[in-house]
């Protein structure tokens, strides 16, 4: 029966996609966008049956501000991006990502490159991108996903594009924002441990689309997010800092 309604998930979500798609892209760039973006989300939530609780604090919700959360799996950014107005920072990869990396592209993520020779091309970039946007950007510095139960230390060369910031007193410096996610309910019963897995996507053989089956074979299901108070990103005199402090 569980295969049955995962089948069935997974068709209304495709149809659902080729809906969605055609106004993304024509939305893309202007003032709606956000908006269009979270309802999507929405959308794409209930029909695999997510389920986005805030237990603690506000998101910011103006521009310039840096949301900085720890990652499980792709499964974090539609429980986010439903519940927030929000953009997000991904590796350059996503972008190759079959109809996933379309929805990101259009969805106004900002791309950025593990190449070095390109990352540091990217700081301007970075700082410039902050700073015209008027809603948070979202960035994961684990840099990958985990098994759901343990959160990675945050690696702090992702915060490498806003070095000229750190100690500094400037006008209108960026805020940082932490905060904290987890899965914790499918249904009612409360996940152990070894069942959390199901929803984190951490292990390499598992393609995104077995991933997703096995997910909407354990529906519905809760993510819970505490937010942490913003801080301004001048107190701290390095990256290796602001990573230890949002860890």
């Amino acid at each position: 029966m569980k295969a049955i309604i995962a089948y069935l998930r997974i068709v209304s979500f495709v149809l659902l996609l080729f809906l969605v798609i055609p106004l993304l892209i024509v939305v893309y760039k202007t003032p709606l966008a956000p908006y269009y973006n979270r309802a999507c989300f929405k959308i794409f939530c209930f029909i695999i049956g997510m389920k986005t609780r805030v237990i603690k604090g506000k998101i910011e919700k103006k521009g310039n501000t840096l949301i900085v959360s720890n990652h499980a799996s792709y499964l974090d950014i539609f429980g986010l991006g439903s519940k927030f107005l929000v953009n997000f920072i991904s590796k350059e990869d996503v972008k190759k990502w079959p109809i996933f990396g379309l929805l990101a592209t259009f969805g106004n993520t900002v791309y950025i490159s593990r190449n070095k020779m390109k990352a540091m091309k990217e700081v301007d970039f970075m700082e410039k991108e902050l700073e015209k946007r008027k809603i948070p950007v979202v960035v994961f510095p684990e840099g990958t996903s985990t098994d759901g139960n343990e959160v990675l230390p945050f690696k702090s060369s992702l915060f490498a594009m806003f070095e000229n910031q750190f100690g500094k007193k400037i006008d209108n410096p960026i805020m940082v924002q932490p905060i904290s996610i987890a899965y914790v309910y499918e249904g009612k019963k409360k996940l152990s441990d070894e069942e959390r897995h199901n929803y984190a996507w951490y292990i390499k053989e598992q393609t995104l689309g077995e991933h997703l089956f096995n997910v909407l074979k354990h529906t519905p299901f809760t993510m819970e997010v505490i937010v942490h108070d913003p801080v301004d990103i001048t107190k701290f005199k390095d990256r290796k800092e602001l990573a230890k402090y949002c860890y």
